[in-house]
């Protein structure tokens, strides 16, 4: 049974191609879902508040901060108020 012992020149390119692969990784983006909640309120105490969830899937956090901000609304006596969580 022969033993396979790889040389230094071979040592490099392989420990050289992992660091490459290592770094591309690294800029990769890290997409996930997240979760947006909205809840709305009622200024004149009429209703009781009332709570929303949206799911934003695949999406980096940037992006979802924007989508979820953007859905905050108010409306005469209603008002509401989304954060990323």
């Amino acid at each position: 049974m022969e033993y396979f012992a790889p040389n230094f020149t071979q040592m490099k390119q392989l420990l050289f191609t992992f660091c490459i692969v290592i770094l591309a990784l690294s800029f990769s983006s890290c997409e996930k879902e997240y979760s947006c909640t909205c809840v709305t309120t009622d200024t004149s105490g009429m209703y009781e508040p009332s709570e929303l969830i949206s799911i934003l899937p695949s999406s980096k956090k940037s992006d979802a901060e924007k989508v979820c901000a953007s859905k905050g609304f108010t409306f005469e006596s209603f008002e509401t108020v989304c954060s990323l969580d």
